[in-house]
């Protein structure tokens, strides 16, 4: 399941980091109900420097954006 169309950074564990109108947030297998749960990141925010992947549904492969310089 793809949980956002854009990646905004990656988490300690290695997880994609994407936000949501709550805020960013990675998925996490919760293995008491055996299912994917999101896990707000309360004190994350992407470095303005980062570039961020997205989905292009045009050409059906993932893409970076720019970098932006502050």
């Amino acid at each position: 399941m793809v949980w956002g169309k854009i990646i905004y950074g990656s988490w300690k564990n290695g997880s994609d980091i994407y936000k949501d109108r709550k805020g960013y947030f990675i998925v996490q297998w919760n293995v008491k109900t055996e299912k994917e749960s999101k896990k707000y990141l309360a004190s994350w925010k992407p470095s303005p420097s980062n570039k961020k992947l997205y989905f292009n549904e045009k050409t059906n492969k993932w893409q970076s954006t720019k970098p932006i310089n502050s």
